[in-house]
């Protein structure tokens, strides 16, 4: 059986979880009471199975292809985005960013916004060209959260476009590319933000600076 964009095969049925196990029977239609006599459990664990995987499972129920699946994750609430990211399934997620890869050129503003916080919450690496582009986007917030994403990716590739952003006409984006060149630990980065520390008046980049030094001078 498959509902949007979730496919219930009972011959995996060892692979399902007891919440999963009971939240499939519900997408299929049963009623509580027969969940409740085919799991042999009490209707207030059923309950909880069946609100555990409404959580879990309620962007891919309501989404019949994956660019469904980008739009509703887009408009949703920022800690109902990171569960459900966090919950997805390998499949799911590589249908995601493939969709962000062929598209992204080609999106609106505020869903690039969207595609690059995905990209970085999902620490996709394979991504990193994307992150790379966004960096240099008109935008600010594109900008900001690309230097962001590209931090928590944690890979040293991108250090170059991180190095760039710390000349960003934004002071928000140069503090966010700090806080990224002190999670790859770049050296190159030092004399630079060094420099910034001592000619800013904004005080958010110099906390920035003062933090990724100390954490420097700790390697």
């Amino acid at each position: 059986m498959k509902k949007g964009l979730v496919d219930i095969d009972w011959q995996c049925i060892s692979t399902y979880s007891e919440e999963e196990i009971s939240y499939f029977l519900f997408l299929e239609g049963k009623t509580m009471e027969a969940i409740c006599k085919i799991r042999n459990l009490d209707n207030a664990i059923v309950q909880k199975h069946i609100i555990d995987g409404k959580i879990k499972y309620r962007f891919l129920v309501k989404s019949n292809d994956p660019s469904e699946l980008f739009k509703s994750i887009a408009v949703a609430g920022k800690e109902d985005k990171i569960h459900f990211l966090n919950s997805m399934g390998e499949d799911n997620k590589n249908k995601l960013t493939q969709l962000i890869k062929i598209t992204y050129g080609e999106m609106y503003p505020k869903d690039k916004e969207a595609a690059v916080w995905i990209l970085g919450e999902l620490k996709e690496v394979s991504c990193l060209d994307i992150l790379v582009k966004a960096s240099v986007n008109k935008s600010i917030n594109i900008r900001r959260m690309a230097v962001s994403a590209m931090g928590k990716l944690g890979d040293e590739r991108a250090e170059v476009a991180l190095l760039r952003s710390l000349t960003d006409e934004n002071p928000q984006v140069i503090s966010y590319a700090i806080k990224s060149l002190g999670k790859i630990k770049s050296e190159k980065a030092i004399a630079k933000i060094k420099y910034l520390q001592d000619n800013t008046d904004k005080k958010y980049i110099i906390d920035a600076a003062q933090s990724f030094l100390i954490l420097m001078e700790q390697i």
